[in-house]
C-alpha cells in the first residue's frame, strides 16, 4: 500500500496537494473495501480466486474470513501511519513556533491541545476499551489510534522531554520483524499456548531466560538477513533479476519434489533426509556454478591491482602474489577433493541434525494436545498442594483474579488445598490438567454417559456435571430422595445418568439391561462408570456363603464389562475412597466398614477381575487418603474433593474417548466486521488530517484560540523550505515588523551611513534614527 502510493507519480510527491490526493483516494478505496464489504463485496470479488471458505488448519472458518479479519483489525492504520508522516515537518514547526512565544501563550495552546486529546483518550478508555473482545475487535480499527496519538503529543510535549529517549526502544525497533516472526518458534511452545521452559519451577527465572535467548536469537537473525540480503539481492540490478529468478526456481523445485513425496506416501524422516541431501548438493553444485566465473574475474582484477601497486621491479613480491593469485589453468582444474568434499561435509550435517531432530521428536516433550493411552499409570498419581492464605502474593491473586479484599481465614500453613499431579517425564507426553466445560464438550459432546453405582459414584457424578457447566449439581437439599437415578441433558443432545446401584449385584443387573438394549433404538453409552464395594461390605459380607455369592456375582460383573467394551464403551471402574474409621456414625459401621475391611474389600474386587475388565481405573483412595480427616460421616467428602477425581476421569477420557468428528464450521458472512458510519466518521478524520495540514487529524487547532498565526495549513510553505534547505526557519511573528529595519540598519553601517540621530545602544532608538524620524 506505502510503496504504490508514494509510487504512482513519485515526481510529484513534494507538492502541496498531490500527495493528498492521492491519500485521500487511497482512503475512499479503503471504506469501500473494508467498510462497505456488506453492500459491494469488493473483497470477496478481490480475493475469490486464491482464498476460499474450506476450514483448514489455523483457518476452521475458511481462509478468506481469516484475511478478512486480520486486515480489518487494523485497516487504517496503514493510512493514519501516512497522514502523520507528511504532515510531520508541519507538526515540528508547529512545536517549534509555539514554543518561541512567551511561557503563558506557548502554555495556553499545548493546553487546549492536551484537554483535547485527554477528552477522548478519556472517552476511549470508557467506552471502546471496555468492550466484550468481539465487539472491541469490530471497532477497534476506528478508535484504536487515539492512545497513540494522545501518547505522541503527551511524550513529545516539552523541549525536554523531546530530547530524551530509550536505546532500549531503538534496538528493540530494529528487530521488530525478526521478534515478530521468532516469538512462535523461539519465545513460546505449543501453538503459542505455553512459554518455553528451561527451567521448571522458577517461572520468572526462566522467563528472562527464555527473553535473553529470544532476544539475541532474533538479532543475530536480523544481522544474518542483512547479510544473505547483499549476497542473494545485490545493489547491481542486472545480478539481483538473475540472483531472485534462481532463487524462485529453486523454491519451486523443492515444492514440486515435496509434493511429489507427499502424493507418493513416502513423507517420513528418510526421505525428507534423502531429498535435503541431493537437493541440496544440486543446489550447492549449481550456486557454485554460476559463482565461480565471477569469483575468477575478481581474482584478475585483484591480481592485477595488486601487481600495479608493487611495481615490476618487486620480483620476490610479484613472484608471491603469482603464487597467490594465480588464474591461470591451474584454476580450472578442480580436484576430486575440492569438488565432493563440500556436498560430503553438508550430507553429513543433514544427517547429524537429522538424527537430533528425530531423538528429540521421539523422546521429548510436544504440542499439547491428546493425552496417549501410555498416560493411564500416571494419572492417578498426585497430592493436594495447600495454598497459603496468609501470603501476599496468593492474597493479590485472589484480589485479581475473584474480586476479592479481605479473607475471614488465615492460616499459617494455608487455608486452600489444589489437586496437582505428579511430574512425569516430558518423554511421556503426560501434561495433565484442568479441564474446563468446553475441553469436556469437545469430547462428550454428543455423547451419552451413564454412572451406576452407590453414593460415592453420586458424588463422583454431581463433581463431573459440575465441571461439565451444571453449578449447582450435588448442593445439600434434605428434600430429594437420597436413593434414585438422576438424569441431565447436557448442549441440547448429551444425556447424562446415575443408576442407583448400591450393591454389585445390582449394578451386574442393570450394566446388563444396558447392554442388552442395545441395538433396540436405544442409544449406546459411550462412557460406563462403574463403582461400589462398601455397601456389599456392610450388609452382604458377613458368612462365607455372602462372600462366595459376591465373588460370583463380580465375574458375571466382569463379563458385563468386557461386553460393554466389545459394544465400543468405555467403562471406568472407581475404587471406594478411603474411609475415615473414627467418623462412621453407627455401630454396624464401625464393626463392618472401617478402612482396613475397605481395603480387603478392594482386593476382592482386583482378584475377582473387575479392575482388569475396566477400560480404566479411578483409584478413589489416591485424592482421598490425605484428606480423610474432612470425612465428615466416616464415608463421604466435601464436594471439592470429588473435583479432583472428576479432574482425573476428564483427562483420561482423552485416551478413552474417540475424538468426536469436529462440525463444520459455518464461515461468518465477509463484512460482518463492516461499519460504514464509523467508517465514515474515519473518512472525515482523514480528510482533516489531509487537508488542514494537522498530523494530529485536527486537534492541533485547538491551540489557536490562545495562539495567533499557528494553524497549521499556514506553516506548510515555511515547513517545505526548512526541509529542502535541511535547517530550522522559526520566526517570531512578534519580531517580524522589526526584522526589515534590522537588515537596513546593518546595511547603513557597513557603507559607514551614520544615523541622523544620535543613537543610545537601544535598537528601537537606532531603527528611528535609520528612517529618519
Amino acid at each position: 500500500m506505502v510503496l504504490g502510493v508514494m509510487y504512482i507519480g513519485k515526481e510529484k510527491n513534494d507538492t502541496k496537494w498531490w500527495m493528498r490526493t492521492k491519500l485521500g483516494v487511497l482512503a475512499i478505496i479503503i471504506y469501500i473495501v473494508w467498510d462497505c464489504e456488506s453492500y459491494f463485496g469488493i473483497f470477496n470479488l478481490l480475493h475469490h480466486f486464491f482464498l476460499s471458505d474450506e476450514s483448514v488448519e489455523g483457518a476452521r472458518a475458511g481462509t478468506m474470513w481469516e484475511w478478512h479479519f486480520r486486515s480489518n483489525l487494523d485497516h487504517w492504520s496503514v493510512l493514519l501511519g501516512m497522514i502523520f508522516a507528511i504532515n510531520y515537518p508541519i507538526t515540528m514547526l508547529w512545536f517549534r513556533k509555539i514554543e518561541a512565544r512567551s511561557t503563558r501563550r506557548q502554555w495556553m495552546g499545548k493546553m487546549a491541545v492536551a484537554f483535547g486529546m485527554l477528552y477522548a483518550l478519556r472517552a476511549w478508555v470508557k467506552g471502546p476499551l471496555t468492550y466484550p473482545k468481539i465487539q472491541y475487535n469490530e471497532t477497534n480499527p476506528y478508535f484504536g489510534f487515539i492512545p497513540l496519538v494522545a501518547y505522541i503529543f503527551l511524550r513529545n510535549l516539552t523541549p525536554t522531554m523531546r530530547s530524551y529517549s530509550m536505546d532500549l526502544l531503538h534496538e528493540i525497533g530494529k528487530t521488530t520483524l525478526e521478534t515478530y516472526l521468532m516469538q512462535h518458534h523461539i519465545w513460546l511452545s505449543s501453538n503459542s499456548k505455553t512459554v518455553l521452559t528451561f527451567i521448571p519451577g522458577w517461572p520468572r527465572v526462566n522467563l528472562v531466560m527464555v527473553t535473553f535467548i529470544y532476544v539475541l536469537l532474533s538479532r543475530k537473525i536480523h544481522n544474518l538477513t542483512l547479510l544473505l540480503r547483499t549476497i542473494i539481492l545485490p545493489d547491481d540490478r542486472e545480478a539481483c533479476i538473475r540472483s531472485l529468478v534462481g532463487l524462485m526456481v529453486a523454491i519451486a523445485g523443492f515444492y514440486c519434489t515435496a509434493f511429489v513425496v507427499e502424493e507418493m506416501g513416502m513423507s517420513n524422516l528418510m526421505s525428507v533426509g534423502v531429498v535435503s541431501i541431493v537437493c541440496g548438493t544440486l543446489l550447492y553444485q549449481s550456486v557454485m556454478d554460476s559463482t565461480w566465473a565471477t569469483y575468477r574475474e575478481a581474482a584478475k582484477a585483484a591480481k592485477k591491482s595488486l601487481d600495479a601497486d608493487l611495481g615490476d621491479s618487486d620480483d620476490h613480491n610479484t613472484t608471491t602474489s603469482e603464487s597467490e593469485f594465480s588464474t591461470g589453468n591451474a584454476e580450472d582444474q578442480e580436484t576430486t577433493i575440492s569438488r565432493f568434499c563440500p556436498p560430503l561435509i553438508g550430507a553429513m550435517v543433514v544427517l547429524v541434525i537429522g538424527l537430533i531432530w528425530n531423538g528429540f521428536a521421539a523422546t521429548g516433550a510436544s504440542s499439547i494436545g491428546r493425552l496417549p493411552p501410555t498416560c493411564d499409570a500416571f494419572v492417578n498419581n498426585g497430592s493436594w498442594i495447600p495454598i497459603d492464605g496468609c501470603n501476599e502474593a496468593s492474597r493479590s491473586m485472589a484480589y485479581r483474579e475473584n474480586h476479592v479484599s479481605s479473607f475471614g481465614m488465615c492460616l499459617p500453613h494455608g487455608n486452600a488445598n489444589i489437586w496437582a499431579w505428579d511430574k512425569q517425564p516430558s518423554h511421556t507426553h503426560c501434561r495433565f490438567g484442568n479441564r474446563d466445560e468446553m475441553q469436556v464438550k469437545k469430547v462428550l459432546n454428543n455423547r451419552k454417559v451413564v454412572f451406576i453405582g452407590d453414593s460415592m459414584t453420586r458424588n463422583l457424578y454431581h463433581s463431573s456435571l459440575r465441571m461439565m457447566g451444571v453449578t449447582g449439581s450435588g448442593a445439600y437439599d434434605a428434600t430429594l430422595p437420597k436413593h434414585q437415578g438422576i438424569t441431565n441433558l447436557l448442549w441440547g443432545k448429551t444425556p447424562v445418568l446415575f443408576k442407583w446401584a448400591p450393591l454389585a449385584v445390582d449394578q451386574f443387573s442393570i450394566l446388563k439391561e444396558v447392554n442388552n438394549n442395545f441395538g433396540e433404538g436405544n442409544r449406546a453409552p459411550d462412557l460406563i462408570v462403574l463403582g461400589g464395594g462398601a455397601w456389599d461390605r456392610l450388609h452382604v459380607y458377613a458368612t462365607d456363603e455372602d462372600r462366595q455369592s459376591h465373588a460370583a456375582t463380580l465375574k458375571d460383573l466382569s463379563a458385563e464389562m468386557l461386553r460393554a467394551q466389545q459394544q465400543n464403551a468405555a467403562v471406568v471402574w472407581f475404587i471406594p475412597t478411603t474411609i475415615n474409621s473414627l467418623a462412621l456414625n453407627t455401630e454396624e459401621k464401625r464393626d463392618h466398614m472401617r478402612e482396613e475391611d475397605m481395603e480387603a474389600m478392594r482386593a476382592v474386587y482386583a482378584k475377582n477381575g473387575v479392575l482388569s475388565a475396566s477400560s480404566f481405573v479411578l483409584d478413589g483412595p489416591t485424592f482421598t487418603a490425605s484428606r480423610v480427616s474432612e470425612s465428615f460421616d466416616g464415608v463421604h467428602y466435601p464436594p471439592q474433593i470429588y473435583d479432583a477425581g472428576a479432574q482425573i476421569l476428564a483427562n483420561a477420557l482423552d485416551w478413552l474417548i474417540p475424538p468426536n468428528q469436529e462440525e463444520p464450521v459455518i464461515p461468518p458472512q465477509i463484512g460482518k466486521m463492516s461499519n460504514p458510519m464509523l467508517g465514515f466518521m474515519m473518512l472525515v478524520l482523514v480528510g482533516i488530517g489531509l487537508f488542514t495540514f494537522d498530523g494530529f487529524l485536527g486537534f492541533t487547532y485547538l491551540a489557536s484560540a490562545f495562539v495567533k498565526g499557528l494553524k497549521p495549513h499556514e506553516l506548510f510553505r515555511q515547513a517545505l523550505r526548512s526541509k529542502k534547505s535541511g535547517h530550522e526557519e522559526v520566526s517570531d511573528p512578534d519580531a517580524n515588523s522589526n526584522s526589515l529595519l534590522r537588515s537596513r540598519l546593518e546595511k547603513a553601517k557597513a557603507r559607514k551611513r551614520p544615523p541622523k540621530a544620535k543613537t543610545s545602544g537601544n535598537l528601537d532608538s537606532e531603527i528611528a534614527a535609520l528612517i529618519g524620524r
